[in-house]
């Protein structure tokens, strides 16, 4: 049985900043939790919002998450390309401004977690995602690109609070290089590694795990490296999905079939909602939700339960009434987070 119900509603919608009229989609549950999280997702270069909704398969995330999924519109630039301008000096647009209200106006009109917000985006909204971290950590709680990099004005940031960050890029992408960038005048020829260096740095990492996924599927001539950036003094994790043979695709979409962008991207968020990675503070509310009980757990009250792993993947999802017991746990360090209806929350860690 279903926590959340498994329709959503979607609608575009209008959002004036500076007296300028901007457009967004948005996937949302049809009932949405109090404190529901909130997914800003960026469009790249030349592309709009109704495409970067239709191939991401978000609105799946909105419906079965309680998660609110937005889709803004980027402007054009001084060339006529649909644009984030991450810093670029392609336009004067003010979507930095233009991204922040808009996304404290839905906190406020939803009920939305301003602790759970977060920003991602394909290539050009990959840079504005970096941007937004580098500028705005206060309102975005952690970032994630697929195939952007940084613009050559934002690299070498020095933001007032680092955030948790997540990228994956193919090392065969020919637009936004894996290597080196895109190049060309404001967007900047920085690499993946010099990325990673720049910001694991500033977090202060200290270990480095790297894991081959499976391969899902070998026609499509590639395989995927998750290297975890880890043990933050203040808990923060970079995570890379390192493509191999990849090119500048939205993986899971087209592409690499070994990794979907979108799963991957929720799960970095939704661990990081949930208190962290490596440093994960048990909580509890007033009133217990679960409990451990012999091999496995028991539910005080009926609620949703999500199991993840040390790698903050989702490895299972249950929902129990309250009284049933679960003790399918696999083996190992697990992170068991149970969320009822009203969106009260606990978690708790199981080795």
């Amino acid at each position: 049985m279903a926590l959340w119900i498994s329709t959503s509603t979607s609608a575009q919608l209008q959002f004036n900043h500076n007296g300028v009229t901007r457009t967004y989609f948005m996937d949302a549950p049809n009932l949405i939790p109090p404190g529901a999280p909130l997914v800003v997702v960026l469009h790249g270069y030349t592309s709009n919002a109704s495409a970067i909704r239709s191939y991401s398969d978000w609105d799946e995330i909105a419906s079965s998450e309680g998660v609110v999924v937005v889709y803004p519109q980027g402007s054009q630039d001084f060339f006529g390309n649909t644009h984030w301008n991450a810093n670029l000096g392609y336009s004067n647009t003010d979507d930095h401004g233009f991204l922040v209200a808009l996304v404290q106006h839905l906190q406020q009109q939803h009920g939305l977690s301003p602790d759970c917000t977060y920003s991602c985006g394909m290539s050009n909204g990959g840079f504005m995602s970096y941007s937004l971290a580098c500028a705005h950590p206060e309102v975005f709680a952690a970032v994630g690109s697929v195939t952007g990099s940084m613009s050559a004005s934002d690299f070498g940031c020095i933001p007032n609070e680092v955030v948790p960050i997540i990228h994956l890029h193919g090392t065969n992408d020919n637009i936004v290089t894996y290597q080196g960038g895109v190049g060309a005048a404001g967007w900047g020829s920085d690499g993946v590694q010099e990325i990673i260096s720049h910001w694991t740095g500033l977090m202060g990492t200290t270990t480095l795990e790297q894991t081959t996924l499976p391969n899902q599927e070998a026609f499509d001539f590639t395989s995927v490296d998750l290297l975890r950036y880890a043990g933050s003094p203040t808990g923060q994790e970079f995570h890379h999905y390192r493509v191999n043979g990849g090119g500048h695709d939205w993986f899971g979409a087209w592409g690499s079939q070994d990794v979907e962008s979108t799963a991957m991207l929720w799960d970095f968020f939704a661990t990081q909602c949930a208190g962290g990675f490596t440093e994960v503070a048990e909580t509890s509310p007033e009133n217990v939700l679960i409990e451990r009980w012999r091999n496995g757990i028991r539910a005080k009250a009926h609620c949703r339960v999500d199991i993840r792993n040390a790698l903050g993947q989702l490895v299972d999802r249950v929902a129990l009434h309250q009284g049933e017991t679960w003790t399918a746990l696999p083996a190992g360090f697990h992170l068991i987070c149970a969320t009822t209806e009203t969106g009260e929350r606990q978690t708790i860690r199981i080795q």
